[in-house]
């Protein structure tokens, strides 16, 4: 720790993000909350064995835990996008020009 000009301990400085990073993270926890809460209730209703029989799937799940996990990261996945994708469209905001209007133009 440090000390300030009068004697005083000062706390160690903080480290702060850039645009960046807080951008990833915003997105990532963002779309993390949003797929647990679609995943808990896609699988309250739906069980993740039954949707496998019968299709291309049934090799990868081969439990109910192998297929909440397959689960949860496509929907996952899906959410970090549209995150991502809601992002973008906030940054790339255009603002309107405005022409100024004088009396020589015809």
């Amino acid at each position: 720790m440090s000390t300030d000009p009068a004697g005083a301990q000062l706390p160690p400085p903080r480290r702060v993000l850039g645009r960046i990073a807080r951008d990833v993270t915003m997105v990532m926890w963002s779309s993390f909350l949003a797929a647990s809460t679609a995943t808990m209730f896609l699988f309250a209703l739906i069980d993740p064995t039954e949707i496998a029989q019968g299709s291309a799937l049934a090799t990868m799940v081969t439990s109910r835990n192998a297929g909440y996990a397959l689960g949860f990261f496509f929907i996952w996945a899906f959410t970090t996008l549209a995150a991502a994708l809601t992002l973008y469209l906030a940054r790339t905001e255009t603002t309107p020009q405005i022409r100024r209007v004088t009396d020589d133009t015809p």
